[in-house]
């Protein structure tokens, strides 16, 4: 299941609706506080993810801080989509995984999470057969997939990867087989082991949702890194309960220092005669360019944010290099509103199968992660779409991309289309990062 939480670009979206909409409630918001300093010991540049945690990590050390954010909403890509009545589902974050330091900060937090953890593993459709994930265990659940033979070639992967990892881990790129793996593709690294197509499958499909494109256009050593939520036992994963939403309130509500609606266009950093370092931050609000002067500034945007801000003097060529070579990936996120008796199509002896990772336009089919009151007919039903799929909603009509998604539901479960009642879909900028 994707780790979205490594997404902290700032959400662009569109909601599109087929058929009737139901209306959309908005949850509980905390107010922002709207009045900015002329100063302050560190400005934050970006009030989403990492820009939230920064401020709660350096208030918690005593340091005071001013985040600047541009849109009108805190949290980034962590967005709860609220429809009322007890609906809502996800449009950012899809889950926090185990090993996410994030986990801890939402206990600190008191966020209260959403029931049991989940497994790490997902159901498959693999040329164009259903491996459901249903089983007790995922010694059972491996074993309806592979043959004993792919299943020992998995293991020795495996095995081989979470060596690796660690030496990766450790010595980065300082490790010549570390530095050999970053200079091929994932792909060609797996293809290196020889291994049966269904194994090679398998990998694909698990890596490629993780950082939303194919695994031709990342490293070895990008796809070993992400890759360790599955190594070993593999790492649980949560939700917060009543929405991810709720996590960022609550930083929101833990964090003074905050302004909306406020794009930083300049950062100038000027050396004192004393030798210490000071910064004027520009920003656009309200149509009016306004300043406030910091210690420290810390830009937490997503990289293609950081071209449309000056900076005195320029960054490195070493920084520009590092942003500029990130990995591009692609996400589009669909609620389909459809009826409770829809489950009847889906369900296996009564267990959801969900999350089912696919090849084609489904991407991850997560499904109906939480269900609505006994009150509500109907349901949010989850897509996230990934890499080219999710390009395709930049250059083609909703409507005409949301028939194709309802017929390919109805290729794996006959009938579906039928029960939906409305769509939404939410769409990221094309150079977002995974």
């Amino acid at each position: 299941m994707p780790h979205f939480c490594h997404s902290l670009a700032l959400l662009l979206f569109l909601a599109v609706a087929c058929r009737a909409p139901l209306p959309h409630v908005e949850p509980p918001v905390v107010a922002a506080v709207e009045s900015t300093p002329d100063h302050a010991p560190v400005v934050i540049v970006g009030g989403g993810l990492a820009g939230l945690i920064t401020a709660y990590e350096l208030q918690k050390r005593g340091i005071a801080s001013h985040v600047l954010e541009a849109s009108d909403v805190f949290g980034g890509r962590v967005q709860t989509a609220y429809y009322g009545d007890g609906l809502d589902g996800e449009f950012g974050m899809q889950e926090i995984w185990g090993d996410n330091p994030l986990l801890g900060v939402a206990r600190e937090l008191g966020v209260e999470l959403d029931g049991d953890a989940e497994a790490p593993y997902s159901s498959m459709v693999i040329d164009g057969k259903f491996y459901p994930f249903v089983q007790e265990t995922t010694e059972a659940y491996f074993e309806s997939i592979f043959t004993s033979e792919e299943l020992g070639r998995l293991r020795a992967w495996m095995a081989k990867a979470k060596e690796l990892r660690a030496i990766a881990l450790t010595e980065g790129l300082r490790s010549a087989e570390v530095k050999k793996l970053q200079m091929t593709t994932f792909a060609n690294w797996v293809a290196s082991f020889a291994m049966p197509k269904k194994v090679n499958d398998w990998l694909r499909l698990t890596i490629e949702c993780e950082l939303a494109t194919d695994w031709e256009s990342f490293s070895g050593a990008v796809g070993l890194l992400e890759f360790g939520v599955f190594l070993g036992e593999g790492e649980p994963n949560y939700h917060v309960k009543g929405g991810n939403s709720r996590l960022i309130q609550a930083l929101v509500k833990a964090v003074p220092g905050k302004t909306l609606s406020a794009t930083v266009t300049r950062i100038e950093r000027v050396k004192g005669a004393d030798g210490r370092i000071a910064a004027t931050v520009s920003y656009l609000k309200g149509g009016k360019v306004s300043t406030i002067t910091a210690d420290r500034v810390v830009v937490a945007v997503p990289f293609f944010r950081l071209h449309q801000i000056e900076f005195a003097p320029g960054l490195s060529d070493e920084k520009w290099q590092a942003a500029l070579t990130l990995t591009r990936g692609q996400y589009t996120v669909v609620h389909l509103l459809g009826n409770k008796t829809a489950r009847r199509l889906w369900q296996i002896n009564g267990e959801s199968p969900f999350p089912v990772l696919t090849d084609g336009p489904l991407g991850v089919v997560y499904g109906v992660i939480r269900e609505s009151p006994d009150t509500q007919p109907v349901e949010v039903f989850s897509l996230l779409i990934h890499g080219a799929a999710a390009g395709g909603f930049h250059m083609v009509p909703r409507e005409m991309k949301v028939r194709e998604l309802l017929d390919a539901l109805d290729q794996l479960w006959p009938g579906l289309g039928r029960e939906v009642v409305a769509s939404h879909v939410y769409t990221y900028h094309p150079a977002s990062i995974a």
